[in-house]
């Protein structure tokens, strides 16, 4: 008898990395990365804060962002598109 999956499965963050998504982040598009790399709408784009004003940068995360927002994350997905972008 099937199951239903009661918790979506985790896939890494390199798996979601396409050329689509490094296109949108060398082209600086805001909705074109989010929906390349599948992120919720409230998440942090990985886009320079000095690009985006929703982005991030490479420093602790400032007091107006919140935990859940996917600081940590949004640094990790910057790291990695810049080096691929290169």
């Amino acid at each position: 008898m099937p199951t239903k999956r009661q918790r979506a499965i985790r896939r890494n963050a390199g798996d979601r990395i396409t050329e689509a998504a490094i296109a949108a982040y060398q082209a600086r598009d805001y909705d074109a990365l989010h929906r390349a790399l599948g992120l919720a709408p409230w998440e942090v784009s990985p886009l320079p804060s000095s690009v985006e004003p929703l982005g991030c940068d490479q420093g602790p995360r400032p007091s107006f962002w919140q935990e859940h927002c996917g600081w940590e994350k949004a640094q990790e997905l910057q790291r990695e598109l810049e080096a691929l972008s290169q």
